[in-house]
């Protein structure tokens, strides 16, 4: 007598093995890639992370944290990328105020230049959190991550030269277990970690 698998029981193995496959594949592209929007006008001069996350310049002229003259952030991503208005809104001011924070909590930099600080959003990845539900049940990890990629300039206020530069792209770690059922969490974390490292980049400490 044939006994034939339930229909359920198929279907299980087959979501399983379709999460199993999927893992594979995010774990193959675990980095996601600093971006070169045309935004950065000395792109080329800048030195570039082993695993490609991030590119960043740093001239020798002191920059007082203190003194930003101006501070725009704007949008670089296609519209068309799933985020709404609202959405977008956030993103932008998650990250103003993210840059501002880690600015002010600087020391003050005797003889340094004022600047001006341009930014733009350049990739947002969201996540699905009815997709981690279902992968954290099934998988005991939630796989959709999420992060976001921006492109960030330090100009001397007076000459508009270059003081420092970067291009910094993050995917939220698994660490940040709680952020992966949160649509834009990722991104938002991803934001604030690209400020943390334009201040050391400002204090001459990126490594």
């Amino acid at each position: 007598m044939h006994h034939f698998p339930k229909p359920a029981s198929s279907i299980s193995r087959a979501i399983r093995l379709a999460l199993l496959l999927s893992a594979v594949g995010l774990a193959a592209c675990s980095t996601m890639q600093a971006t070169d929007a045309g935004f950065l006008n000395n792109r080329s001069a800048m030195t570039t992370s082993p695993d490609g996350s991030t590119a960043y310049y740093r001239s020798a002229t002191p920059v007082d944290p203190h003194q930003v003259r101006s501070l725009s952030v704007e949008w670089a991503t296609p519209l068309d990328a799933g985020l709404s208005s609202v959405e977008r809104a956030q993103l932008l001011s998650t990250l103003k105020s993210a840059i501002t924070r880690e600015a002010e909590a600087l020391p003050p930099m005797a003889n340094g230049h004022p600047v001006i600080i341009r930014a733009v959003i350049t990739r947002v990845e969201s996540v699905s959190p009815v997709l981690n539900v279902v992968s954290a049940v099934l998988l005991t990890v939630p796989l959709d991550r999420g992060g976001a990629a921006v492109e960030i300039e330090v100009l001397d206020a007076e000459t508009r030269q270059p003081l420092a530069s970067m291009a910094h792209a993050h995917f939220a770690p698994l660490s940040e277990f709680k952020a992966r059922f949160s649509r834009l969490a990722p991104a938002e974390l991803a934001l604030n970690a690209a400020a943390v490292e334009l201040a050391k980049l400002l204090q001459g400490k990126h490594s």
